[in-house]
């Protein structure tokens, strides 16, 4: 914007006018693409409040009248009733001329500069005729703002001097600046401004009527397309989440690519805060007209808006950190089978893979009621189930449901369930409770550090997987080839997963810890260093950890003293299978008939039959035929797991003939 200010009242701008022969007469271009006669003078239209002037280069690059027979340029004159000139120009006798406004008014120059910008900042402003076309729509929505203000009674002057300087009074809402200039700016304004319009529409009304004709049959050809899409406007578009809006900030031809691009902006969580986020279309260039609904980009609707506003009003909730279960489909044997995963919804997380610095009583900034519908489709997170950083759509994503029973699954010592349970009950508020002795040093401590340890499939991973869920909180499990083998990346990465860790407030299993908590000796200097920087990490988190080894005896007697608790896990007996196997075909839906070892193995809970289905028996021999094969836990879960999905692929009810495949 100009530094200079507008006047309060501008009545007109120099123009100028030229000798032509009296006889002659010169037509009015339609546009830039009308023929104009070679001997055509410069008519002088009063009453009409601009100059028409059809000129052409000489020898010396000089606009000179077009009159072969008359190539004297005449002087410059003040003509107060004039606000602009239309020049129509050749390069060449007997070419098509071109329509170039010059001459402009000093009001009509500031009202441009506010809304066109660009070359009206020049000293002497000039465009074509043709480049203002694509902006008429919102140069009507301007006119008709300063319209409504100069006649209004209501409007405060506040709102007037707002008005008055978005059409170019630079000093309109300084305490100088008169009420007495606002509404003589105002009024100035509007004459100017009406005549400019009034003479563009002329111009442009065989471009708007055919547009209208198209689109009154929901068509559109490509080189209407820049009159059809407006500048602050709103639109729709679809992604791979579904439809998006976004409001238009500019759109032009492409010639290299042959596209017509859209530029425009919508809203999104970064992370910390609300803001803005680019949306960017293109129309490839075609033939003829096409339908409007084929568009990539379309004028959003009223009934769209509101169902985007509702999306983005469940977007904001959640923004932050959730826990949540995401509905999946999977294809199995030509059917899509629901399955549900378990995420964390965190973009700032997303953005810093490396972790950050939790927050706990943040608050969240809200966002203008008005822009909910800006908001996108998914958000950002981590898929706790697949261990991949993702996207998600956020109307697909659901409260956790929790297994009630999952502490009960766990097969193990009575005694050691309720030792774990109290210490774990413990750390429900250890961010904030001072209650429980931490260290002599501030920081340092105060979190569950259990090792667990025994062979393969005994339940270690199930013990965290239980705590978890007793907890209600999400189970963050790393395996050792996640963290590194080299001292300086295995702080760098061990801190990171202790602070998303501490961030989502979760349970982290660490699995195979062996690999970097091994015995330290004289002669690895390597592998002192590893021992080093793990306990000097580990000693400091205060959450629930969980490390699990098969190797307890390899571990380096500094790192025995910081577990809260070691859990050791021997492999299973006769009795402990059976109760795994039992609980296994329980959960998919199958009882156990009679009993064995004087034990009723009836229904324990947890397990639905298929919709549809009665609950499947296997006898109580078939029982004790499997549970005195010596499988560990894991393997037992993987047998029922893969009887289900061959009986499902058969579509036949599963059975012991399926287990025994």
């Amino acid at each position: 914007m100009s530094s200079e200010s507008a006047p309060a009242v501008e009545a007109s701008a120099q123009s100028i006018t030229e000798t032509t022969p009296p006889e002659s007469t010169a037509p009015i271009a339609t546009d830039d693409q009308q023929e104009v006669k070679a001997d055509a003078p410069v008519v002088e239209n009063d009453g009409r409040h601009y100059l028409i002037k059809e000129v052409i280069r000489d020898e010396n690059r000089e606009w000179v009248p077009y009159d072969p027979s008359l190539h004297v340029k005449p002087p410059p004159v003040e003509d107060l009733h004039n606000y602009f000139t239309v020049n129509i120009r050749h390069k060449v006798v007997g070419d098509v001329g071109s329509l170039v406004l010059s001459d402009f008014s000093t009001t009509l120059i500031h009202v441009m500069r506010s809304i066109v910008g660009d070359q009206f900042f020049n000293s002497s402003p000039e465009c074509t005729v043709k480049s203002l076309f694509p902006d008429m729509r919102s140069l009507h929505k301007r006119l008709e703002s300063a319209q409504s203000a100069a006649s209004s009674s209501e409007m405060s002057m506040e709102d007037k001097r707002e008005v008055a300087h978005s059409l170019g009074a630079t000093e309109a809402k300084s305490p100088r600046y008169t009420e007495e200039q606002v509404s003589n700016y105002l009024k100035d304004a509007i004459t100017h401004f009406e005549v400019l319009l009034g003479y563009l529409d002329e111009q442009f009304k065989s471009i708007a009527d055919r547009l209208e004709l198209l689109n009154s049959y929901g068509q559109i050809e490509y080189d209407q397309l820049v009159y059809y899409f407006q500048p602050q406007e709103k639109y729709s578009t679809s992604e791979v989440h579904g439809k998006i809006a976004f409001v238009l900030n500019s759109r032009y031809y492409d010639d290299y690519s042959n596209c017509f691009c859209l530029d425009g902006m919508a809203y999104a969580w970064n992370g910390s805060k609300y803001s803005t986020t680019s949306v960017s279309r293109t129309v490839r260039s075609f033939p003829g007209s096409v339908e409007l609904e084929s568009l990539s980009c379309k004028v959003l609707t009223p009934e769209l808006e509101a169902k985007l506003t509702e999306r983005g009003r469940l977007y904001t909730t959640l923004s932050g950190v959730h826990y949540k279960q995401f509905r999946t489909l999977k294809t199995m044997d030509l059917r899509l089978i629901g399955s549900q995963e378990r995420v964390v919804v965190d973009r700032r997380a997303y953005n810093y893979k490396q972790g950050y610095d939790a927050e706990p009583d943040e608050v969240i900034p809200k966002i203008d009621e008005k822009l909910l519908y800006l908001l996108p489709p998914e958000v950002y997170g981590f898929n706790l189930t697949r261990k991949t950083w993702s996207e998600f759509s956020a109307e697909k994503l659901e409260p956790v449901v929790f297994d009630e029973n999952a502490w009960d699954h766990l097969v193990m010592d009575p005694d050691i369930k309720i030792l774990i349970k109290g210490l774990v009950e413990v750390t429900r508020n250890a961010n904030s409770s001072t209650k429980i002795i931490t260290d002599v040093i501030s920081g340092k401590g105060g979190g569950l550090i259990s090792v667990l340890h025994g062979p393969p499939g005994t339940g270690k991973t199930l013990t965290a997987e239980a705590v978890a869920e007793h907890l209600k909180r999400p189970l963050y499990m790393v395996g050792s080839s996640e963290l590194s083998t080299t001292p300086s990346y295995l702080e760098t990465n061990l801190r990171s997963i202790l602070n998303l860790a501490t961030a989502w407030d979760a349970v982290l299993l660490i699995d195979e810890a062996d690999v970097f908590l091994e015995r330290r000796s004289l002669h690895e200097l390597e592998r002192n260093a590893l021992v080093s920087v793990a306990l000097r990490v580990l000693e400091y988190h205060r959450g629930v950890l969980f490390l699990t080894t098969n190797r307890i005896n390899s571990f380096d007697e500094a790192f025995m003293s910081r577990f809260s608790i070691g859990i050791k896990y021997p492999d299973l007996d006769h009795p402990a299978r059976r109760i795994i196997w039992r609980k296994f075909f329980d959960l998919a839906g199958m009882r156990i008939e009679g009993t064995t070892d004087g034990l009723l193995v009836a229904n324990t809970g947890g397990g639905e039959a298929p919709p549809g289905q009665e609950f499947r028996m296997i006898s109580a021999e078939d029982l004790e035929f499997l549970s005195a094969k010596t499988f560990n836990g894991r393997t037992i879960k993987n047998l029922v797991r893969t009887s289900q999905a061959l009986a499902l692929s058969q579509n036949q009810p599963m059975s012991i003939e399926h287990v025994k495949v």
